[in-house]
């Protein structure tokens, strides 16, 4: 119940139901009503002032409410406002499809400089939605007007201007209409034209579920090194503010997968990936681009040696253990497609012994990751978390606890971690040590910090862990499924760490060796650069970068080279 209450979809809707009812029942408390309508009108023109159909049915609702309001109020003097209100309700009502009526040739874009005539940025969504809000907002406080004379007024005053933004709005729905009887795949000129302007080098393209964007995210800063143009296409509008607010590359939003086909100018040699979404297969179908997946973090989990990955023109794996986990599992990927690029997300992690106080003490990283999208891929160890945690806390060590972005998404799963959090909190409050839990561990720091911020881990089957294998310190791993004597072959990182029992019950003795003994310290570093190479933290960018811009360096030839891998092996 909690999750639904902070959906401001959810909210807006029961204000708007409470706006209806208020309308219906209570008459006698007009205000009522219309300052919950003003308030659904007023929140969506704040939270999703470019959508012309965002929260349809709240407002919908809303301006019924006030429709039903007016009638019993003034009933036939107030013609003019009906008129205008029925007008604004039908709007609200079949937003959805006006919407698509104005993406006909039409692209969203951030940080493209595009070249649009006075017109034509008169008839773009997120305008046609602006004057829309305003309307609704103007529809509210001329309901509201108590003075007769000033009511005339003021109801003819918004007939024209409903008149107006409809008409225009209708103007503009039916050129997108008359344009795609004219095309049989309309884009938008005037973006094409930026992006030939632009001259992009390569593109990334990104689409996935809700709260995706940190895959993109970690990989950002060290695309903006590269220092050639290119420009992101996000397939998911739901994705664009997330990537809009940690970038100012250029981005598209690219919905259709007909656009793609003409999108791209011949300056684009190379598109990148950082997941398996779906929707790559659109653009991948276009050969005459080097396809490379990057994927978001170097792990042996599934996902991590997908046969998927057969569809990429080359596969960046951060060491040697990457090229090896396809092959393992018959993903018969050739070893010419492979390039070792190490981690560049690590290079500000401090390798060896963190600096400290003999007075300090020592703190210790517990990274739980998400269930995954489907039950045999779900390697949390959140319902064990507690028993980690009391047991941490019994070693008087500082904890940072730092949940997996998706957590969020699983509403069992996110209690238990809120459970842990309010453990973390009270023995704060009572003991005075410095942990760190929440949006403190989560947001306000980086996953390298807080690697460089802690003494040793205990991180699930995850990309984290071998994160934290670079900078050469304990770590121990968890095991929620079972996998008991098969671990360590479905998970050879786990090699170099200390494993937990299914349960967990073995906490103690697998905290004396990380706190205490260390007996793997030797097999790490082995292990180590296994995984992540021999590549230097200095080092690492640079190599990225190197590895991109070979990507586009010279025109697209692509040819089969080289046996199968997996033939080879069995010679």
């Amino acid at each position: 119940m909690k999750k639904l209450l902070t959906s401001w979809s959810i909210r807006l809707n029961l204000l708007a139901v409470a706006a209806v009812i208020a309308a219906v029942a209570l008459r006698g408390i007009p205000l009522l009503t219309l300052a919950l309508a003003f308030a659904v009108f007023g929140i969506n023109a704040w939270r999703s002032r470019k959508a012309v159909s965002s929260m349809r049915i709240a407002r919908t609702l809303a301006a019924l409410a006030v429709l039903i309001e007016v009638w019993y109020s003034g009933g036939t003097e107030r013609l003019g406002l009906l008129a205008a209100g029925v007008a604004l309700t039908l709007f609200c009502a079949y937003a959805d499809v006006v919407a698509k009526a104005l993406r006909i040739g039409y692209l969203e874009t951030v940080n493209l400089d595009v070249e649009r005539s006075r017109r034509r940025r008169w008839e773009l969504p997120p305008v046609i939605a602006m004057l829309a809000n305003c309307l609704a907002i103007a529809y509210v406080l001329a309901a509201a007007v108590p003075d007769a004379p000033v009511r005339a007024a003021t109801d003819i005053v918004l007939l024209i201007a409903a008149v107006a933004v409809f008409g225009w709005t209708t103007a503009a729905m039916a050129e997108g209409y008359m344009r795609r009887r004219r095309e049989s795949h309309p884009v938008d000129s005037q973006v094409m034209a930026a992006i030939e302007r632009l001259e992009p080098q390569f593109v990334i393209h990104f689409a996935g579920s809700r709260e995706s964007e940190y895959q993109l995210a970690m990989w950002l800063p060290y695309f903006e090194q590269v220092g050639d143009p290119y420009m992101i296409i996000v397939r998911d509008r739901y994705l664009v503010a997330g990537i809009a607010a940690r970038t100012e590359t250029p981005i598209v939003v690219v919905p259709a997968q007909s656009v793609l086909d003409k999108l791209l100018p011949e300056s684009v040699r190379s598109v990148f990936y950082v997941n398996h979404a779906v929707k790559n297969a659109q653009l991948i179908k276009l050969d005459k681009y080097i396809h490379v997946q990057l994927m978001h973090g170097d792990s042996d989990k599934a996902i991590s040696r997908s046969p998927v990955s057969l569809m990429y023109d080359r596969v960046f794996v951060a060491g040697q253990a990457g090229v090896d986990r396809y092959h393992r599992h018959g993903v018969d990927i050739p070893n010419y497609k492979f390039k070792k690029v190490g981690r560049p997300q690590l290079h500000d992690i401090r390798v060896g012994q963190r600096e400290k106080l003999e007075t300090d003490r020592q703190v210790v990283l517990y990274t739980p990751t998400w269930t995954g999208l489907t039950e045999d891929v779900n390697y949390s160890s959140l319902k064990q978390g507690k028993r980690i945690v009391e047991a941490l806390l019994r070693r008087d060590v500082t904890v940072i606890f730092r949940t997996h972005p998706y957590t969020r998404t699983n509403a069992a799963y996110l209690a238990l971690a809120e459970e842990i959090k309010a453990m973390i909190a009270a023995d704060a409050a009572e003991t005075g040590r410095a942990h760190l839990w929440g949006d403190q561990a989560e947001s306000e720091v980086t996953l390298s910090d807080c690697i460089n911020a802690a003494d040793v881990a205990v991180s699930d089957i995850s990309g984290t862990a071998s994160d934290w294998l670079y900078c050469g310190r304990p770590f121990a791993m968890t095991d929620p499924k079972g996998f008991g004597d098969a671990y360590l072959g479905e998970f050879p990182l786990a090699k170099a760490a200390y494993l937990l029992e299914p349960e967990a019950h073995n906490i103690e003795q697998v905290l004396d060796e990380l706190l205490l003994t260390d007996s793997k310290a030797s097999v790490r570093a082995e292990i180590r650069e296994y995984y992540l190479g021999d590549i230097a933290p200095e080092d690492l960018v640079g190599v990225f970068v190197d590895q991109v811009k070979a990507t586009y360096a010279n025109p697209v030839h692509k040819e089969a080279t080289g046996e199968s891998a997996l033939s080879a092996l069995a010679g």
